[in-house]
């Protein structure tokens, strides 16, 4: 089998490619070859609907560019699979340019295919016969991919191919952290990873691997929500004191080590199912390199992560933020550091002691 993977992003380096490269890893596991066109690096000219391709040149683009030469590749490829982010609720310039130019590669007849009308195939050598979809996006709900999906279910039905897999990744930003996601982050890449193998031994991407690629990491969207815009609001602070040039540090290592980021992922992990009908307030009281006050409320099995210094908290702890950030790195045990007094809480403290139990793995 030979499969080609024709990449839209235009960060070739980030969450599309990150998905992309363990399907290929899957695929290549079972042996099959394959090979990535990274669309944005390619001179792609769009097409202008001047039909020479079918009446003065059949076959032919009037286009000097990159696209004859992907055109040849397509050609003789058994799987085409189309990885892009997604961008207003539909594919990238890069991939719509690609596909628009695809013209060549069909004849100008009328035919029937499903109770539609479409064009036949121009050469007897295009192989491809089935197509996957991959793509990527920040917001969290899966709906998001609609138009996509259905775009390129009715590409499929137009060119007589198999839409054999859609691999959808909602929530994408989150991969950014994906060590901090756990046994999640694990089991969504393992399912780029079993869908790469199944196109390879069964032709067919199984319904089980697409719902494993798109799982939520988590049931609380007003949470993720939240963690998105505080995401963005640091990514803002340090865009600006780098203008400045007050900053040297890069962003990844600022997120490392900004407590709100900390806080307020842990706040997202909240198990409903452990905090039960608990009502409770936790106040943090930090001190050291990134001091501030912020708190939790907990109730209704969601937690919510808000700044400012509470009245009456059920529980307050008091920690130098790099204690607290150690903690969270497992260099340093809390339980431990709390008899050795590297942090001291007052309230209720069989709350503190539940910490662990209530809230997941950032």
């Amino acid at each position: 089998m030979k499969i080609l993977a024709l990449q839209g992003s235009p960060r070739p380096k980030k969450y599309t490619q990150m998905v992309l490269d363990k399907f290929l890893e899957g695929v290549a596991s079972k042996g099959a070859e394959f090979e990535i066109i990274f669309l944005a690096q390619k001179k792609i000219k769009p097409c202008t609907g001047c039909y020479h391709c079918w009446f003065n040149t059949p076959g032919v683009c009037i286009h000097k560019d990159d696209m004859p030469e992907i055109l040849e590749k397509m050609k003789s490829s058994d799987v085409w699979v189309w990885a892009t982010p997604l961008y207003h609720f539909g594919m990238t310039a890069y991939t719509k340019l690609c596909l628009e130019r695809t013209m060549p590669l069909v004849e100008p007849f009328f035919i029937e295919t499903e109770g539609v009308t479409t064009h036949p195939a121009r050469f007897p050598e295009q192989r491809a016969k089935k197509m996957v979809l991959i793509s990527v996006c920040g917001f969290p709900e899966v709906d998001n991919f609609t138009a996509l999906v259905e775009n390129f279910r009715l590409l499929c039905r137009a060119g007589r191919r198999d839409l054999a897999g859609v691999l959808l990744r909602p929530g994408a930003e989150s991969m950014a952290f994906i060590e901090k996601l756990g046994k999640k982050g694990e089991e969504v890449l393992q399912g780029f990873f079993r869908a790469g193998q199944e196109i390879v031994e069964k032709r067919k991407i199984s319904k089980e691997a697409e719902e494993l690629v798109c799982k939520e990491w988590t049931k609380n969207r007003v949470g993720f929500r939240e963690m998105a815009n505080l995401f963005m609001t640091i990514h803002l602070e340090h865009a600006e004191r780098t203008r400045r040039g007050e900053e040297k540090r890069t962003l990844e290592e600022v997120l490392r080590e900004d407590m709100r980021i900390l806080l307020g992922g842990m706040a997202v992990t909240l198990k409903p199912e452990m905090a039960g009908d608990l009502k409770a307030t936790i106040q943090f009281d930090v001190s050291g390199r990134q001091a501030g006050q912020w708190y939790y409320e907990i109730a209704d099995g969601y937690c919510a992560f808000r700044e400012g210094q509470l009245d009456l908290p059920t529980l307050t702890i008091h920690t130098p933020s790099e204690v607290c950030l150690a903690i969270s790195r497992g260099e340093l045990d809390g339980a431990k550091a709390f008899m050795e007094k590297r942090y001291s809480a007052e309230g209720d403290l069989s709350l503190l002691m539940r910490l662990k139990s209530l809230f997941g793995p950032m």
